[in-house]
């Protein structure tokens, strides 16, 4: 059997990713100051909010994920999921569209419709990602696959970075959220219908052997591969979320300019934009490993890079928002397609594929991290002198916030490279790995057949 993904599945699988990224960005950018400068909510209660939602929710990820794998519908074990991206969407649209509440008010609508919004999505996220691994067996389509999955991903990042932005110019204060709330819905909520609709399974994955939450957890944790990966990424995601928040605060309180978030996230794009091709084939010809590594590397630079900008190094700022968008695609093209490797190492082991106990595991790590580093941001911004609704703060807490934004993350990414040093997959041992599995069910054929004209 051929393992070239065609055209056709490949984009029908990416373009989902749009959404979810379109989703995730936009709240990532936009959500806390939405509800601190725009609401009203103390920093303080916006942080403790991200951090309750995340981690009761991250809590169930790995049981979802035990579920997709051991889900036996007609349509398949995973795309039925899918269809959790239609109340993914309505509770978006809430969230971004408060009462006019205060307080305690606020806290609720907040973390509620977080919470509800994160638990559909977890549905529908884990069973897609469960689902690339069986699209292709091989080490470099999967490259391929995981490159366009990006691609597509990152004009749902822009999007979500942008719209908002573009809303305030079009729309009345108080509605422009509401309407990228609406269309944020609208695209995930689509995309994953056209995924559920023109994507097919693949019938050898769906065995019998149903692995049971527990048994799946140890297997998960005894996979030597996807712990270093695991947390490696982990880091990563950290390093990431800590300048996505405090973006529209940097250039508010920093660079005394809030329109230049806008222009500093569109140079960050058209650098991600003109990456992939660099990314691919650094991944492909160098092996994983040190594309990932090389891509750390790059991402600390540009966080130490920003140590040196004055606020009239205005197109060296430019610059450096380009060259951190190329060095942050590099960490996902390298960790989607390494993410798929792991399960065969898996499958060696325990005989069976559980790709949505490895999602649900790794949307836990995730949003753990996207948690505590929320939870601390929060206070953090507090203590430099930040006060939402208030005009401005301090040289001195300016100043401190751009530390924050760039050493924090330095730190983590380098702290990341050195973890994924030990990542033991290349291309040749996953070659021999499939060979072996292939030798394995020719063998189990044989004996069935052998057993039934015995």
């Amino acid at each position: 059997m051929s393992e070239k993904i065609g055209l056709r599945p490949l984009l029908i699988y990416a373009q989902a990713q749009t959404g979810l990224n379109l989703c995730a960005t936009l709240l990532g950018l936009h959500l806390l100051y939405f509800y601190t400068d725009r609401n009203g909510l103390s920093p303080s209660l916006a942080g403790l909010a991200f951090f309750l939602a995340l981690v009761v929710d991250a809590l169930t990820d790995p049981l979802v994920g035990n579920i997709s794998d051991r889900a036996r519908f007609k349509s398949g074990r995973r795309r039925p999921f899918f269809i959790a991206s239609i109340p993914m969407a309505v509770c978006y649209y809430l969230l971004l569209s408060p009462p006019p509440l205060r307080g305690a008010g606020l806290f609720a609508w907040f973390i509620g419709f977080y919470f509800l919004m994160l638990t559909s999505r977890k549905f529908f996220e884990t069973a897609y990602g469960a689902l690339m691994p069986e699209l292709t067996l091989d080490y470099d389509e999967r490259t391929k696959l995981s490159t366009f999955r990006q691609l597509l991903g990152t004009v749902g990042d822009i999007s979500g970075a942008l719209l908002p932005f573009a809303a305030s110019y079009l729309f009345a204060r108080g509605t422009d959220f509401k309407v990228t709330g609406a269309i944020c819905g609208l695209v995930v909520a689509g995309g994953a219908m056209l995924a559920y609709a023109g994507l097919r399974e693949r019938a050898e994955f769906s065995t019998r052997e149903r692995s049971r939450l527990f048994a799946s957890l140890k297997s998960v944790a005894g996979n030597r591969p996807f712990v270093i990966l695991l947390i490696a990424t982990t880091l990563a995601v950290m390093a990431i979320n800590i300048p996505t928040v405090l973006m529209r605060f940097l250039a508010t309180y920093w660079y005394h300019d809030e329109n230049a978030a806008a222009r500093w996230l569109m140079a960050y794009f058209v650098g991600s934009a003109v990456s992939y091709p660099f990314w691919f084939r650094i991944t492909v010809r160098f092996e994983k490993k040190p594309a990932f590594v090389v891509a750390m590397i790059c991402n600390a630079l540009g966080s130490l890079l920003l140590m040196l900008m004055t606020r009239e190094s205005t197109w060296a700022l430019y610059c450096l928002m380009a060259f951190s968008g190329f060095s942050a695609i590099g960490i996902w093209v390298t960790q989607i397609s390494a993410s798929a490797d792991v399960i065969e190492w898996d499958q060696e082991r325990t005989g069976q594929r559980q790709e949505g106990a490895y999602g649900g595991i790794t949307s836990m790590s995730i949003k753990m991290a996207l948690a505590v580093s929320l939870l601390l941001v929060g206070p953090v911004l507090s203590w430099v002198g930040y006060k939402p609704g208030v005009g401005g703060i301090t040289e001195q807490a300016g100043e401190n916030l751009r530390s924050l934004f760039a050493l924090g993350p330095a730190s983590l990414y380098l702290l990341s490279a050195l973890v994924f040093t030990r990542y033991p997959i290349t291309r040749e041992s996953h070659r021999a790995m499939r060979d072996r599995l292939a030798a394995r069910n020719a063998a189990a054929e044989q004996e069935e057949k052998a057993k039934s004209t015995a």
